[in-house]
């Protein structure tokens, strides 16, 4: 008499596909398509969420960010400015310069452009030789043409940011965008206080270039 073989064991993934085997097509597909809706629920949807469009400012109109509240005046190619000692280091250059009043809105004095924690605030797009992450040259203030580099808590001030930019970057009646840029406001330690990073543009604000010359005018009325 011949033995009869003992049964071959299978091992759990034999059986779940030998189940998945005997289940009709459509009961599959509707099967992983619940699983699918279960899981896009869960996660908030199958669309992302539609992206909030970067609003649109006139100019001189103000945006209030986590520290300061910017409004954007004017777009101005000039040669130099000779008094304060800012000239292109490269001949025959010009100075783009977006001027914009600026206040403090937070509870301490605010560094702007310069160092990589500074804050960022104002920066043109689309200008050959500026990207995102070039800060101005110089920051000068308006008034006085000193160089800037903190504002006070609630004191405005009047601030001519200021980049190099190739003689035919840029001419008179050219249209320009500027963003202005926010900062995420992070809760810190004690001792070093809220961390503001992680810039984004809050903001565009979109000028006319004007051309001022040498920025000075002769005595005959004539620009330099």
């Amino acid at each position: 008499m011949t033995p009869t073989p003992p049964a071959e064991t299978l091992t759990w993934q034999q059986r779940a596909r030998a189940a998945f085997d005997k289940l009709p097509t459509r009961w599959l597909v509707t099967s992983v398509l619940g699983v699918l809706l279960a899981l896009s629920a869960l996660l908030g949807g199958l669309d992302d969420a539609p992206a909030t469009p970067v609003p649109e400012l006139d100019p001189g109109d103000a945006y209030t960010g986590t520290q300061l509240k910017i409004s954007i005046d004017r777009a101005i190619l000039i040669d130099a400015f000779p008094e304060q000692g800012v000239t292109p280091e490269i001949e025959g250059n010009r100075l783009l310069v977006i001027s914009a009043t600026v206040d403090n809105v937070w509870d301490s004095p605010v560094r702007i452009a310069g160092q990589p924690n500074d804050a960022d605030s104002v920066v043109p797009v689309g200008v050959d030789g500026i990207d995102a992450s070039a800060a101005p040259s110089d920051l000068l203030v308006i008034d006085d043409g000193t160089t800037f580099r903190a504002v006070q808590p609630g004191v405005p001030v009047e601030l001519a940011y200021v980049w190099e930019v190739a003689p035919d970057a840029l001419a008179a009646g050219d249209d320009i965008t500027v963003d202005i840029l926010d900062r995420l406001q992070r809760k810190g330690f004690i001792v070093y206080g809220d961390v503001f990073d992680d810039p984004f543009v809050a903001a565009h604000v979109d000028l006319v270039i004007e051309d001022v010359g040498a920025g000075a005018e002769t005595e005959d009325g004539d620009e330099g």
